[in-house]
């Protein structure tokens, strides 16, 4: 069945470099082979520089005043990898607005989530086509998650139950914006609902990991994670009703790796205001 791709992205202090989305979207198609990719959406969102409101300094040590006139020279340059020659880019406010936003536009049966700082690595050995296929046949498995952890047991983060599928895979209650596969009629109709793009309500009041130098820097719950979690850590009974599995067998290892394209402590590293 066809897929379509959601490659997720910001503006960072690497802009306007896209050697490491080059890298990350490379790796999907030498691994993943996805024959039966048929939409690819860039979900940009400006944060964090839309924060700044004065020069700083990024990593090649130009100062940045006007952080939009680099953007689009970043969404140029990845308009010119191949493989997002024919993408639509699409911007966004933080991951669960692009990730709403792209599961009401998708006209696929399948959506695959991909941040712009993964690589997937070679122990993966189906591709793209063989993992629609056995969601095809096994409607119980709603999500397909590559995983940077080792797939063992690791308390209420990461709990796991193996299962007996043609393709290595282990029911979990690890909910993560690590790359994975999602069957969008179940992300409709379930998903969405349980996750507040205006603030996580699982760890109420809290907006901002840190603020330096009047940046704020958005907090981890931002993203999907956290109301997914914790509903499946409520009732064991919910692992089954999100379907969520992770690529692998039970102890296996890692399948992917961070390559850190946001820096997250740049903050305390390479920001100079003015």
């Amino acid at each position: 069945m066809s897929v379509t791709l959601a490659f997720m992205t910001n503006y960072t202090l690497y802009l306007p470099d896209t050697d490491k989305q080059e890298q990350t979207i490379k790796s999907f198609f030498n691994v993943l082979k996805p024959l039966n990719l048929v939409d690819i959406f860039i979900l940009c969102d400006e944060k964090p520089l839309s924060k700044v409101d004065s020069g700083i300094t990024l990593y090649n040590g130009n100062i940045c005043d006007d952080y939009k006139i680099l953007g689009d020279e970043y969404e140029n340059k990845l308009k010119n990898i191949d493989e997002f020659k024919d993408a639509t880019i699409i911007k966004t406010d933080g991951l669960c607005d692009g990730y709403k936003k792209v599961i009401e536009l998708c006209k696929t049966p399948y959506l695959f989530f991909l941040e712009h700082d993964w690589e997937f690595l070679s122990n993966i050995k189906h591709t793209l086509v063989d993992l629609t296929k056995l969601m095809d046949q096994q409607h119980e498995i709603n999500a397909i998650l590559f995983n940077k952890l080792w797939n063992t047991q690791q308390g209420h983060r990461q709990t796991l139950y193996k299962t007996s599928y043609n393709i290595p895979l282990c029911l979990t209650n690890r909910q993560s914006n690590n790359p994975y596969l999602l069957r969008v009629e179940h992300a409709r109709n379930c998903r969405v609902k349980m996750i507040d793009n205006n603030g996580c309500s699982v760890h109420q009041g809290v907006e901002y990991n840190y603020v330096l130098n009047n940046i704020k820097l958005p907090n981890y719950c931002g993203g999907i994670e956290c109301e997914l979690t914790e509903f499946c850590n409520k009732d064991t009974d919910n692992f089954k009703i999100l379907g969520t599995y992770i690529y692998g067998c039970l102890d296996g290892p890692p399948t992917i790796k961070h390559t850190d394209g946001c820096d997250r402590d740049f903050l305390t590293k390479y920001i100079d205001l003015k």
